[in-house]
């Protein structure tokens, strides 16, 4: 018996870490199948072409239909990392906020004339927040319907303590658990 409380004890006493988990939209499935994952919910991506429709001329991604694509406070404040493929035919200026309203990223882009390929030319960009993403700005002019995305890539999960991204650990509550329990034991133990 005494063995047994002991490794539950010390099962419950070690705590387990949150890991990250990583999201990946490629749009490689039929269309309109994007708009019911992890992308099409947790933000308000528009599809050029409409609710529920196809790709248009573009085998690879999806032309977008707005600017700026927010996403929902709760995922976009779990996000920690964003990479994506973005392939223009206008200049415009990528940019990236944190929830926050700060700026993480601004990258002014040239047309790169992709997309009309599977596997398309794109521009891929990324970036990192420690307090998540807000939101994509795609700044200029005839952007809708002139810009497509692809391979949109977030990691959600821990926050780094600091600038040596040391995990910060769970509360210590399974450890007072684990301690309780063995306390529990040995007072159990003591009275037979």
């Amino acid at each position: 018996m005494w063995g047994i409380l002991l490794t539950a004890g010390l099962i419950f006493s070690v705590g387990s870490r949150a890991e990250a988990v990583i999201f990946v939209e490629d749009f490689e499935a039929q269309f309109p199948a994007w708009e019911s994952g992890w992308l099409g919910t947790n933000s308000d991506l528009q599809n050029y072409y409409g609710i529920g429709a196809g790709r248009g001329n573009n085998p690879d991604g999806l032309w977008i239909r707005n600017t700026p694509i927010i996403f929902d406070s709760t995922f976009g404040s779990s996000i920690t990392s964003l990479d994506i493929d973005i392939a223009n035919w206008t200049n415009f200026s990528f940019q990236v906020y944190d929830m926050s309203d700060n700026l993480l990223l601004d990258q002014p882009l040239t047309p790169n004339y992709g997309a009309y390929a599977d596997p398309g030319t794109y521009w891929n960009l990324s970036t990192t927040s420690s307090n998540g993403i807000s939101r994509l700005v795609f700044n200029g002019s005839n952007v809708l319907g002139n810009t497509s995305i692809d391979n949109v890539v977030v990691g959600t999960g821990p926050r780094s303590d600091d600038s040596n991204n040391n995990v910060i650990p769970e509360p210590a509550t399974m450890a007072l658990l684990g301690s309780g329990l063995l306390g529990f034991a040995g007072l159990r133990r003591k009275r037979s």
